[in-house]
């Protein structure tokens, strides 16, 4: 009785976090904000060009369409061709915007948003379904920790792929360990009569080696229905790797799950599914105009700087686009350049685990109850090595860029892979109480970091200071700053006298009028200086409306130098850099340092900033040494 209070519990608990994601979907309104981030226009236009015109055509009438729903032009979109400009067509793959085009038509700027909600629910109730077998009453409270005890609930609100990904993985291994074949618990904990035992003695059925073998398993499954099961797992599981051939990793251990007594024919519906789905996928990308994938022939993410074909420019232009801004197809050469730089892949892997950006531990903390409750068998010791090996090659390959760019929260590749190490949850708890408990432990555990996109879960990616708002203030005082990614938002890059700066928030920002820096006196300025060379310390130059305190690591600091035009410098000490490793425009080692620092006294008003290396600034004033003399 006491289980089945708790599984009641777990489904109300589940449905209704699920419900006010859906509800929030249906409230949500994207029109007249900042407009899409990163890849969203592109995948609304592929859906609205799918709903209205039912092609995959790029046209002017798209690009319309776009200003006219959602109240402005796209701040990017991805076009590809593989006959110089003849045909235009999104350069993604189609299978998404196929997914929420029906509801795109009915609503084209909620549209995509509520179907995101429908796919998490759809994700949650067959995962849940499908752990019941092994985990019983607390699988639905498992799930709702899974989904809403990370970052993967917040991808509803974002006109995006990936939580169509998601969902197909989910439901993938959902088939693979789920239906006739799964081993395990029995609904309810049952007992059961095993009458094909020796002496027929009442056993539970979930503590029965291969009890769902015994228990109407695979073998008395119809052949056809069988074959189907696994075609469509195949084809789920497959749906992620059209998008990124890593993903395929994944039917490594779907196919370990198949049950041996009938491994020839589920191996066969699995590679059918699979196969088949790449080989439609490939076709109607082909036939569509472009290459045989959405990330292959000639590829290009025009945005206003670049003008807009068929809009700024004609489609005949499209050669010459390519010459001026590049080709991005990912299977053009050179687009594959692996850094196995080892101080590169180790600053990688602490911050593929523990980023304060996008660190999967912070923000995809449940993943931990899919070890606590492993039990090997069917394929399970597979799942967290075959999603670790294509995070890895996301490393290899990405380097610079392994968590999915601008307006991603948490790491958006990973998205797709997490949901792999939920079905390595198959050993029952010791009780209800404790298995709930432990999912409980885990939401909290995970509540520091998620407390941002639970009070806002539709906020926009990036906030006003130019930070990622899902970035909790425990997350930037405990967690590192991702020194290697390019895309983490927090300001511009710049070059100043020698020096590489990344301005990590908006309080400070580049002059575009003289020249150097301006910082908001009243404010904390951040920054990520970088040098080819050590640096032992940086002179920081403030015009005449600087006060003559430098508040920096504790302490504060009096101006060191006086200049000719009022303004002052202060010499302010590195100490060791925060990291060395590579960059993404070269290959050799950049030391790089972290500043933080604030102008005690500061009116609130722009004061103006440079910074040079630490001699640098003395040696300007100087008096020129005599040719000839020593």
């Amino acid at each position: 009785m006491a289980g089945q209070l708790g599984e009641s519990l777990g489904w109300i608990v589940l449905a209704a976090l699920l419900t006010a994601t859906l509800i929030a979907a249906f409230l949500f309104n994207r029109a007249g904000r900042p407009s899409l981030v990163g890849d969203e226009a592109t995948y609304a236009m592929q859906a609205a060009s799918l709903a209205w015109d039912f092609d995959l055509a790029y046209s002017r009438s798209d690009y319309d369409r776009f200003v006219r729903q959602w109240g402005g032009p796209p701040d990017g979109v991805i076009l590809q061709s593989r006959d110089h400009g003849a045909h235009l067509v999104y350069g993604k793959p189609f299978l998404y915007a196929l997914v929420v085009a029906p509801f795109v038509r009915l609503a084209p700027v909620r549209g995509a948003l509520v179907a995101n909600a429908l796919l998490l629910a759809a994700a949650a109730l067959l995962a849940a379904r499908t752990l019941g077998r092994n985990l019983g009453a607390v699988a639905p409270l498992w799930v709702a920790v899974f989904l809403f005890g990370s970052v993967s609930f917040a991808y509803v609100f974002w006109v995006h792929a990936d939580l169509f990904l998601l969902a197909a993985t989910a439901a993938g291994f959902a088939l693979a360990y789920g239906g006739e074949g799964g081993g395990g618990r029995l609904p309810g904990d049952r007992l059961e009569r095993a009458g094909s035992l020796p002496g027929g003695r009442l056993e539970r059925a979930g503590s029965l080696p291969g009890a769902g073998t015994l228990y109407g398993g695979a073998e008395a499954v119809p052949a056809g229905r069988f074959f189907a099961r696994w075609c469509a797992a195949g084809a789920l599981l497959a749906a992620a790797g059209a998008y990124r051939p890593f993903y395929l990793l994944l039917l490594l251990p779907a196919a370990f799950a198949v049950p041996p007594a009938r491994r020839r024919a589920g191996l066969a519906g699995l590679a059918c599914g699979a196969l088949g789905l790449l080989l439609a996928t490939a076709l109607v990308q082909w036939a569509a105009g472009g290459g045989w994938s959405g990330y292959a022939g000639e590829r290009r993410a025009f945005y206003a700087r670049t003008g807009y074909p068929e809009v700024d420019f004609p489609a005949s232009g499209w050669d010459g686009s390519l010459r001026r801004w590049g080709n991005t197809s990912w299977l053009q050469e050179g687009a594959f350049d692996p850094n196995l730089n080892p101080r590169l892949w180790a600053w990688n892997g602490i911050y593929f685990l523990a980023g304060r950006n996008v660190g999967v531990l912070p923000y995809f903390l449940p993943l931990v109850l899919g070890f606590a409750a492993f039990r090997g068998g069917r394929g399970r010791w597979l799942l967290w090595p075959a999603a670790a090996a294509a995070a890895a090659c996301f490393l290899l390959v990405r380097p610079f860029n392994f968590y999915g760019g601008g307006g991603a929260i948490g790491n958006r590749y990973f998205l797709p892979l997490y949901p792999a190490l939920w079905f390595m949850a198959a050993r029952f708890p010791q009780s209800a109480r404790r298995g709930a408990a432990t999912a409980l432990l885990a939401a909290a555990a995970a509540a520091p970091f998620l407390w941002p996109l639970w009070r806002h879960p539709g906020a926009f990616p990036v906030g006003e200071d130019g930070r990622y708002r899902h970035v909790s203030r425990l997350a930037e005082l405990l967690l590192p700053y991702e020194t290697t990614q390019s895309h983490i938002p927090g300001g511009q890059d710049s070059v100043e006298n020698g020096l590489w700066l990344k301005l990590l928030n908006r309080n400070v920002w580049r002059d575009g009028e003289g020249g150097g820096l301006r910082m908001m006196g009243n404010a904390r300025a951040e920054l990520l200086v970088g040098s080819p060379g050590p640096l032992s310390g940086v002179a920081l130059e403030l015009d005449r409306n600087a006060p003559s305190r430098l508040a920096i690591g504790g302490q504060e600091l009096r101006p060191d130098l006086l200049l000719p035009d009022g303004s002052i410098s202060f010499d302010v000490p590195l100490g060791r850099p925060r990291a060395v490793h590579p960059m993404w425009w070269t290959r050799d080692d950049y030391y790089l340092y972290e500043l933080e620092f604030s102008l005690p006294g500061a009116r609130a008003e722009p004061i103006g900033m440079r910074l040079r290396r630490g001699q640098e600034l003395i040696h300007r004033f100087l008096p020129a040494r005599p040719q000839g003399r020593p």
